[in-house]
C-alpha cells in the first residue's frame, strides 16, 4: 500500500476509536480488529514478497501461512465472544475489514493530478 493509503487507514482507525465516547467495548473491539487486519496484511505482504523475490513458492508453504491468517482472525473474534464486557464482536469483525475498507475509500476519493 502507498503512504496515502496507510494515512487513510490511520484516519479510519482514529474515526473508529472515537466510538470510545459512546461505548468502550465497541472502541476496543474496533481497535482489536484493526490490529489483526494490519498484522494479517503485513504477514501477507512479507509472504508474497518472498515468493516474488525467489520466483517460486517452496512446497507446502501456502496452506500453513493461510491457516495462521485464519487463526489470527478466529482468535480475535473468540476473544471478543468470550469477553463481551470488554470487546464488541461486531465492531471487531468490521475492524478485520480495515484494509478492504481503506482501499475502497482510497479508490473512491478522487484526487486531482493522480
Amino acid at each position: 500500500m502507498t503512504k496515502r493509503t496507510w494515512t487513510t487507514a490511520i484516519v479510519l482507525t482514529a474515526i473508529g476509536a472515537c466510538s470510545v465516547f459512546f461505548s468502550l467495548p465497541v472502541c476496543l473491539g474496533w481497535m482489536l480488529g484493526c490490529a489483526a487486519a494490519v498484522l494479517n496484511y503485513k504477514r501477507n505482504e512479507r509472504y508474497w514478497s518472498g515468493i516474488l523475490s525467489r520466483g517460486s513458492a517452496a512446497t507446502g508453504t501456502g496452506m500453513p501461512h493461510f491457516m495462521i491468517n485464519w487463526l489470527i482472525m478466529v482468535a480475535v473474534l473468540l476473544i471478543c465472544a468470550l469477553k463481551p464486557e470488554y470487546f464488541n464482536i461486531f465492531s471487531c469483525a468490521v475492524g478485520l475489514f480495515l484494509i478492504k475498507i481503506t482501499v475502497t475509500v482510497d479508490t473512491l476519493i478522487n484526487r486531482k493530478g493522480e
